[in-house]
């Protein structure tokens, strides 16, 4: 069964994206720990259904069973339908979320130490040499969504109006031979052939054959996003007949952007961008003395270093109360960056101060590597625009008996290579199975985003009127009985109630 392991790296990651307890320090290293310090990871398990937990167990197929606020994002248009327990126009939660992660290196106790320890001691070299190895072109990626607030009221023929407050953060990142040498090596890497002292006696590695950072990072990445959205859709029905429904919905969502970043090269052309909550508190140097959109750290909360705004529309439709189709697009719209931003240009990599990353933990090494002593030289300016992560969803699902057993599938496919967005489509197939009048099942598969094959499961109880509802899911089944290629992920919510 899921470890509690999985429900403190959730509480975790709770407080770090709501702050409700840790201060900046503790944040970063929490994040750290949490987010990124999955060096060892070979890939990590999207989340096409965000936050919504009765849908992970699912497979997270959604496009045609998520309703009232669990329907941001997703597919609008089921705002429209009418609600699931009659009498049951109100539905309102709190602190629903998921994350996931998967390491194809760590046994299962390893990997849940490497995100639960971020105070691990130092690597030796020969450690060192070892993750510079295991690292090569395996990718790494990690999602986690915390709602902080779900509100949705269905208003009978004028439709449904939901409204959610939100937190997404997605990273994903893979490296190539001579990226991974220099991330844990640093200036002993085999590109710096000989190394000297400067005038600070600190070490330097120097290349006596400098290359292009397009040409050292190619076919590397490095992509990461932090959004707080605040949402609010509306969908309705506009067919109404006997076999044949239809309904559509639209909803708009201003966007609160806390942190992103794309560091990568392909085929010559390399890209590095930033901007970063000053919390993480990253030392720029030089370049953050003159940056015209500097932001400094006021308050207990992270500030905000970028704004926009974004779109989804959905169109759903229901024939003979057995087959529903959907289709949806998401996330339409940009944010503009414009605090702490700094680019980078396409230069040579002469030398290098660093000694490399001390631990498996990316986000705490992160300045080693993007710091004011790492391999960019990072330049301020006032704004970057970038687009959303847009995708477009299809979805079917059809209730073989009525009331106990649902199946169906979802395509997701990505409009756009931005951070946060699925590296390619996704195909998801699950089903519902109502096993007693309180309790569902839910399990199926998947395969593509950023990902290989998983198995999840999910169990769903309720009260008989529907007033009260909560679940718990995991991605992975397989990982309840191995040890190797652990998943961790975990869905919970428990403060779902309809009135």
């Amino acid at each position: 069964m899921i470890n509690f392991d999985e429900l403190k790296i959730f509480y975790l990651l709770m407080n770090v994206l709501l702050l409700q307890k840790l201060n900046f320090k503790e944040m970063k290293k929490a994040i750290a720990s949490v987010l990124l310090s999955l060096s060892m990871a070979s890939m990590v398990k999207g989340q096409s259904e965000m936050s919504v937990f009765t849908a992970t167990g699912r497979a997270g197929v959604a496009t045609t069973f998520v309703t009232d606020y669990q329907s941001i994002g997703i597919n609008p248009a089921n705002l429209g339908w009418s609600p699931k327990y009659e009498g049951k126009k109100v539905t309102l939660s709190l602190l629903e979320g998921s994350y996931s992660a998967f390491s194809g290196a760590l046994s299962k106790p390893e990997f849940r130490n490497s995100i639960m320890n971020y105070n691990s001691d130092s690597l030796t070299h020969a450690e060192k040499v070892q993750a510079a190895r295991d690292f090569i072109e395996q990718g790494l990626a990690i999602n986690a969504d915390i709602m902080a607030l779900g509100f949705s009221i269905n208003l009978g023929k004028a439709g449904g109006v939901a409204f959610m407050i939100r937190d997404r953060f997605q990273w994903y990142s893979i490296a190539n031979e001579t990226t991974s040498q220099i991330m844990f090596l640093g200036y002993n890497a085999p590109y710096f052939d000989t190394t000297t002292v400067d005038a600070n006696n600190d070490t330097v590695g120097i290349a006596s054959n400098p290359k292009m950072y397009s040409e050292i990072l190619d076919g590397s990445k490095f992509k990461l996003s932090w959004y707080r959205e605040f949402a609010l859709s509306y969908g309705k029905q506009f067919i109404d007949g006997e076999s044949f429904k239809l309904y559509a919905g639209a909803g708009v969502k201003y966007i609160s952007g806390l942190a992103y970043m794309n560091i990568e090269s392909e085929n010559g052309k390399f890209t590095a961008f930033s901007a970063l909550t000053p919390g993480f508190d990253i030392n720029y140097g030089a370049a953050a003395v003159n940056n015209p959109s500097t932001v400094t750290q006021s308050g207990n909360l992270p500030n905000s270093v970028g704004h926009g705004l974004g779109f989804d529309l959905g169109v759903s439709v229901e024939i003979n109360e057995k087959l529903k189709i959907g289709a949806s697009i998401t996330d339409i719209g940009s944010i503009t960056w414009d605090g702490n931003v700094y680019q980078a240009s396409d230069d040579t990599l002469i030398s290098l101060k660093t000694e490399g990353f001390n631990s498996y933990n990316l986000f705490t090494e992160a300045e080693n590597f993007v710091g004011e002593n790492g391999v960019f030289t990072w330049t301020g300016v006032p704004s970057v625009k970038t687009n959303l992560p847009t995708k477009i969803r299809f979805g079917a699902s059809y209730e073989l008996i009525e009331d106990k057993l649902n199946m169906g599938l979802d395509i997701v496919s990505p409009m756009n290579q931005v951070s946060g967005n699925f590296e390619k489509m996704l195909i998801a197939y699950g089903l519902d199975f109502k096993i007693l009048k309180w309790a569902t099942i839910s399990t199926g598969f998947y395969n593509g985003g950023n990902y290989g094959f998983n198995i999840p499961v999910g169990l769903t109880v309720n009260t008989s009127s529907g007033s009260w509802e909560a679940g718990i899911a995991s991605r992975d089944a397989v990982t309840f009985f191995t040890n190797n290629n652990p998943t961790l992920s975990l869905a919970f919510g428990f403060l779902r109630i309809r009135m």
